[in-house]
């Protein structure tokens, strides 16, 4: 760290350190989860005020490059998971895309009968069978979301006693096994606070947002096959859209 030294420039002296610091982390001068010099050290060794190392560390940490552990420092974050939203893909599927390992852990597989939200999403009578599986979803070991899938236990016979869910993808086996093509999907996302069980469940205080996905999904007859809740870290994941143009014939 020695050779970082503010430059005679325009921009702030917090805004230099900042860009340095990031250009090191992006160019693996720091590997995820190293420790950064501290506050006091930075300040010491640039001879700058502490408020000012402080704001330099603020903007990297809302880039999400650091993260701060109260009365241990900054360290460098694990990046991102950038979700596109332009394809019907799960879980396991997005973390191969990314060259990422993808694991669950179990909390809950069981066979229940079918009442309110998930009923009504997939269509069912009351009380008929519904598949539910909650799973911890993990991207190289770190928890990332906290999954409920309802499925139509008629369309899916024996599908928990068969399969081991910790790393068999879902979509996989609805394929392969069942005949079940997801094809299209209504899926909504709004920002929250995780309860005590999905705080618990991705190892974060409940005052740490969330991004809530739920999603309905259909074969290519229309017929719905799967409804999911699901809970995403804020700080481990992001979403990317792509917007065309609006359809001038619109009136």
């Amino acid at each position: 760290m020695t050779d970082l030294q503010p430059t005679p420039t325009d921009k702030p002296i917090y805004q230099q350190i900042a860009e340095d610091l990031a250009d090191r982390i992006r160019a693996g001068g720091f590997a995820v989860g190293d420790r950064l010099p501290s506050e006091r050290d930075l300040a010491d060794q640039l001879g700058i005020s502490r408020m000012t190392v402080r704001q330099a560390f603020k903007s990297l940490t809302d880039a999400g490059l650091i993260e701060s552990r109260i009365g241990r420092g900054c360290f460098v974050a694990r990046p991102k998971v950038d979700q596109k939203l332009q394809r019907l893909t799960g879980f396991s599927e997005d973390m191969a895309r990314l060259g990422r390992r993808a694991a669950s852990v179990i909390l809950r597989q069981a066979v229940i009968p079918a009442i309110g939200e998930a009923r009504e999403a997939l269509g069912v009578a009351e009380g008929a069978p519904l598949v539910l599986l909650e799973r911890v979803r993990l991207a190289d070991a770190v928890p990332m979301a906290f999954e409920v899938t309802w499925l139509n236990a008629a369309l899916v016979p024996g599908i928990l006693d068969r399969n081991d869910f910790r790393t068999a993808s879902l979509y996989e086996v609805m394929r392969h096994d069942y005949g079940l093509v997801p094809w299209q999907a209504e899926q909504t996302v709004e920002a929250d606070l995780p309860d005590a069980v999905t705080a618990g469940a991705l190892d974060i205080p409940r005052s740490a947002p969330v991004l809530v996905f739920t999603r309905r999904t259909a074969d290519a007859d229309g017929h719905v096959i799967e409804f999911v809740r699901s809970a995403y870290r804020g700080d481990r994941y992001k979403m990317r859209a792509r917007l065309s143009p609006p359809d001038t014939t619109d009136s």
